[in-house]
C-alpha cells in the first residue's frame, strides 16, 4: 500500500469520526472538516463518494448529506436510462435527425446516455449495472428505478429481440440471471433494485395495439410519443411519416390501456412563434391530446442532417435563445397543473449544435422571463415537493379533484396539495375509458384505470417505514402535527398519501358504477398494491370495487 493510501484510510475514518459527532451536520462543516484533514495527513481533499462507503448504514441524515446530484431522485424514483444498439427507424430518416458515429437513430453518441451505452458496448445488463454502480457511488438508494428504453424506434424492432434487451436489463436490476422474461420479472417483484416503471419511446405509428402489447408483455407504465408539431404541413416537409391522425390514436390507445402519455414537442419546426403557442393551446384543448407529460427540444441544427443542409442554404432559420425562451413563456400559460414539463432541451453538447438554442439553462431562461410577467409554471414538477424544499404542516394539506375530458374518455386528477405554498404531495390519474373501445381483455365497460400513481420527494428506501397518516376519510381527513422534514430530505414517502389516493380513486369510481378499478403497476410496484387488496390481472392488477 503506498504511504498516500494509508493516510487517505486514516482520514476517511476520522472525517466519519467527527461527523458522527456533530449533532447539526452541515454543507459548511464538511467543507472545513475536509480541508482541515487533508493539510493534516498532507493528501487531495476527500471526495464525498470515497466518504460515503465509510459511513454506518443508519447513518441517514449524514448520507443525505454527502449525497451528490440529489436532484436525480428528487421525485421519488431513481431513472436508468438504457440505449438500444444502433438501429433506423423504419420510415426512414427526418429531415432534422442526427446519426452519431456508433450511435441510435436520432442520438449524437455525444449525450450522458448515449456515452454509457457505448463504453459498455450496448449491453443492456452493463449499462444497468454501471448506472447502478454510479447511483451507490453518490449516496442514492436504488430501491425504487424507473427504466427508460432509448434509441430511434426500438419497439419496432422483433418482438424476441426486444424481449432479450428487457429481460437483460431486469437480470441487471436483480443481479442474477434468469431463463425467461416472465422469471425475471417475477423476480424482480421483490428484487433489492425494484422497477416501479419503465419507458418505450416510439413514433406514434408504433404505437397501435400490438406495439403497446409488446410493451406490456415487457413491463412497461408510460409511452413518450415523438409528436414534435400539430401538423400534417410540418411532417410532410421533414419527411415525419405519419399524421395527426396517428397521433391522435396513438393517444387514445395509450390511455386506454392505462398507459401514461408524454410528448415531444418540437418548437420552431418550420413553424412561426404564433404557431407553436398555438399548438400548446391546441395540445391542452383539444380533448384528442391531452398528454399527461411534456418534453420540449427547441429545434436544432446538427450537422449531417437535411436541416443542416437547408440552414447552409439560408433556406432555414431556427429559434435563437431569446425567441425559444419567449415562445415557451407564452405556452406555459396552457399548460395546466396535471401536466408535468419533464424537460426543456435536449442533452446535446453545444459545440455539436451549429444553430438554434446553446445555452444550457433555457428552463431557468423561461422562468425569469415567466417572472418578469408576474407569472410562473405550475406543472407539476414545479409544485412537487421535493423541489420546493420547505416544511410541510400536514394540517394544512388538501385533496383536490379536476376532471377533464380527454381521448374519448374521462379524466380525474386528484392530488394532494398544501395550497398555501402551492405544493404538491402525490396524485393519482384515474380514467374512466370512453365509447366501449376496450383495448385488452382485462378492461371491461365497468372498468375504471388507475393510469399514475406518485408520491414525491428525495426517494425514500422501501424498507424505510414511517408513520402512516391518520384520518377519517380518503378526502376528509386530519394529521397529528407531524412535519415533512428530515435530515436535509425533504420527502412524503411512506406517509400514507398512496393508500389514501386509491381510496378517493376508488370511491369516486364506485359511485361512477364502475366495478373494478385496475392499476398499471411496474413489476417492482406490485407488490404494494397487493398489500392494498388488489390482485394480479393479466399485466394490470386490480381490485373489486362497488358503491360506497
Amino acid at each position: 500500500m503506498k504511504k498516500t493510501d494509508g493516510h487517505k484510510k486514516a482520514a476517511i475514518e476520522e472525517i466519519v469520526r467527527l461527523l458522527l459527532k456533530e449533532q447539526n451536520p452541515t454543507k459548511q462543516k464538511l467543507h472545513a472538516i475536509k480541508i482541515a484533514l487533508s493539510k493534516k495527513y498532507g493528501i487531495a481533499p476527500l471526495k464525498n463518494t470515497e466518504i460515503l462507503p465509510a459511513l454506518p448504514p443508519n447513518s441517514k441524515k449524514l448520507r443525505a448529506l454527502l449525497k451528490l446530484r440529489p436532484m436525480r431522485t428528487i421525485s421519488g424514483v431513481t431513472p436508468v436510462a438504457v440505449m438500444s444498439p444502433p438501429a433506423s427507424c423504419p420510415h426512414g430518416v427526418c429531415l432534422y435527425c442526427t446519426r452519431g458515429e456508433n450511435a441510435a437513430q436520432s442520438y449524437t453518441g455525444f449525450e450522458p446516455a448515449s456515452l454509457r451505452a457505448k463504453q459498455n458496448s450496448f449491453d443492456p445488463y452493463s449499462q444497468v449495472e454501471a448506472r447502478l454502480r454510479q447511483y451507490h457511488e453518490m449516496g442514492h438508494v436504488t430501491d425504487k428505478c424507473e427504466l427508460i428504453l432509448m434509441g430511434g424506434t426500438f419497439i419496432a424492432q422483433k418482438p424476441e429481440t426486444v424481449k432479450k434487451f428487457v429481460k437483460r436489463c431486469y437480470d441487471a436490476f436483480n443481479g442474477k440471471l434468469s431463463k425467461t422474461l416472465e422469471a425475471s420479472k417475477k423476480l424482480n417483484e421483490l428484487s433489492k433494485n425494484r422497477v416501479i416503471g419503465m419507458t418505450f419511446e416510439t413514433r406514434p405509428d408504433y404505437a397501435r395495439q400490438k406495439h403497446i402489447d409488446l410493451m406490456h408483455s415487457c413491463g412497461a407504465t408510460r409511452v413518450e410519443l415523438g409528436v414534435q408539431a400539430l401538423s400534417d404541413r410540418v411532417y410532410g416537409i421533414v419527411n415525419r411519416g405519419h399524421t395527426i391522425d396517428d397521433v391522435v390514436e396513438a393517444t387514445r390507445i395509450c390511455k386506454d390501456n392505462a398507459l401514461k402519455v408524454c410528448y415531444h414537442i418540437m418548437p420552431g419546426l418550420f413553424s412561426t412563434p404564433k404557431e407553436d403557442i398555438g399548438y400548446f393551446k391546441t395540445i391542452f384543448t383539444d380533448s384528442r391530446f391531452q398528454p399527461d407529460m411534456l418534453k420540449i427540444y427547441p429545434t436544432l441544427v446538427l450537422k449531417g442532417t437535411g436541416l443542416y443542409e437547408l440552414w447552409k442554404k439560408g433556406k432555414y432559420i431556427p429559434y435563437d435563445t431569446e425567441t425559444a425562451a419567449e415562445v415557451l413563456a407564452e405556452a406555459t400559460k396552457y399548460i395546466p397543473e396535471y401536466v408535468r414539463v419533464m424537460r426543456i432541451q435536449r442533452d446535446i453538447p453545444a459545440n455539436l449544435i451549429e444553430a438554434g438554442v446553446k445555452k444550457g439553462n433555457l428552463r431557468e431562461i423561461v422562468d425569469a422571463k415567466l417572472k418578469t410577467k408576474g407569472l410562473r409554471c405550475r406543472c407539476i414538477r414545479c409544485r412537487e415537493i421535493g423541489l420546493k424544499g420547505k416544511k410541510i404542516n400536514f394540517k394544512n394539506v388538501i385533496l383536490k379533484k379536476i376532471e377533464y375530458n380527454a381521448s374519448e374518455g374521462k379524466e380525474i386528477f386528484l392530488q394532494f396539495i398544501e395550497p398555501k405554498e402551492d405544493i404538491l404531495i402525490g396524485f393519482a390519474r384515474l380514467r374512466f375509458p370512453g365509447n366501449g373501445k376496450n383495448c385488452r381483455k382485462e378492461i371491461t365497460p365497468k372498468t375504471a384505470l388507475i393510469r399514475e400513481l406518485h408520491v414525491y420527494g428525495s426517494e425514500m428506501g422501501i424498507t424505510e417505514n414511517w408513520k402512516l397518516i391518520s384520518g377519517s376519510s380518503p378526502i376528509d381527513f386530519e394529521t397529528r402535527g407531524s412535519k415533512l422534514k428530515t435530515g436535509n430530505r425533504v420527502t412524503a414517502q411512506h406517509k400514507g398519501f398512496g393508500k389514501r389516493l386509491l381510496e378517493a380513486a376508488e370511491r369516486i369510481a364506485g359511485k361512477a358504477g364502475m366495478k373494478k378499478l385496475t392499476v398499471i403497476s411496474g413489476v417492482g410496484a406490485r407488490e404494494y398494491y397487493r398489500k392494498l387488496g388488489y390482485a394480479d390481472d393479466g399485466v394490470y392488477v386490480s381490485k373489486k370495487i362497488g358503491f360506497f
